[in-house]
């Protein structure tokens, strides 16, 4: 596919996960991992957590069993043939402006004839792009100044409705968050900062890779035989794809946060395991990182903040 339409985002801003049981991965995401959690939506069975980085490092939506749910505008907006097992749901990639994000719209549209999902989240503008394996990837800009006026836990009403990207012109406004407060939830034997990368397995890394050259617009940082590192606009290292075997999962493998560079991993280990939560440490070229599952066996890194 021409590398024409390359959305071009500067970072990766969240993950968004299909989860077993809503309110279980609520009060592990807030209770032990450290991250706020800042707005729920019960009717869509959804929760959204973060440190004051962006309006949200984690997104979760609860499987579907069967049933359908419905957006702000009456529109089915969870059907009930998605989210039938855990997995990953999407990862979230933060744009410069929603011009970007429509002008990379606009290129799709003309190279491939690609009908992308396009959707108005209130605090967001998207476009919802599968890459070959099927995994699925939000490209967004934020819309509002103060996400906070919307995610908050005073307010539960659905956000999502569709959006026509050529309806209007998009506007050129900057409005990712630039050095936010970050909250700690204190009582956490966790404190992150910031989600800061994702790995994929995949059984076909170079079209893997093609696509996140290509159609995502990321810049290949390194790459050998079997694994490959991409990074936005932002110069951060976002995102792996590994190769797995042929009888191996694909798809997401782990995300990994960052911790304040005056943590010591090794004291959060114990902290957790005061708590019952087992984990482990991992060596890297990255340097040590804490790694830990969740509830729903989602692997999980954390690693001092790498600038």
């Amino acid at each position: 596919m021409s590398s024409t339409i390359a959305f071009r985002p500067r970072r990766l801003a969240h993950a968004n996960l299909w989860v077993s049981d809503i309110e279980r991965s609520i009060r592990f995401y807030e209770s032990v991992l450290g991250i706020e959690l800042v707005r729920r939506e019960r009717v869509l069975r959804m929760g959204f957590h973060s440190n004051g980085n962006t309006h949200h490092d984690v997104g979760m939506v609860e499987i579907s069993r069967g049933q359908d749910r419905y957006g702000r505008d009456g529109k089915l907006q969870i059907p009930k043939t998605r989210g039938t097992s855990v997995g990953l749901n999407h990862l979230g990639w933060e744009m410069t402006s929603e011009r970007e994000v429509v002008e990379a719209y606009k290129r799709a549209r003309q190279v491939s004839g690609a009908n992308y999902r396009t959707v108005d989240h209130i605090i967001s503008r998207s476009v919802y792009v599968p890459d070959p394996d099927g995994n699925m990837h939000e490209f967004y800009a934020d819309s509002l100044d103060d996400w906070r006026t919307v995610f908050n836990l005073d307010l539960e009403d659905e956000v999502t409705a569709g959006w026509d990207p050529l309806a209007s012109p998009p506007t050129d406004d900057h409005r990712y968050p630039v050095d936010p407060p970050i909250r700690t939830v204190s009582e956490a034997p966790l404190h992150p900062v910031r989600i800061v990368s994702a790995t994929l397995g995949t059984h076909d890394l170079d079209r893997l890779a093609d696509f996140y050259v290509d159609v995502a617009g990321l810049t290949l940082q390194e790459r050998d035989k079997g694994e490959a590192r991409f990074g936005g606009t932002a110069g951060h290292h976002d995102l792996e794809i590994v190769a797995v075997p042929e009888d191996s999962k694909t798809g997401l493998l782990s995300f990994a946060f960052a911790l304040p560079d005056t943590s010591d991993v090794t004291a959060a280990g114990e902290a957790l395991a005061a708590k019952g939560i087992a984990s482990e440490l991992s060596e890297s070229p990255r340097g040590a990182a804490l790694v830990l599952t969740d509830p729903d066996g989602f692997r999980i890194e954390f690693r001092n903040q790498v600038h």
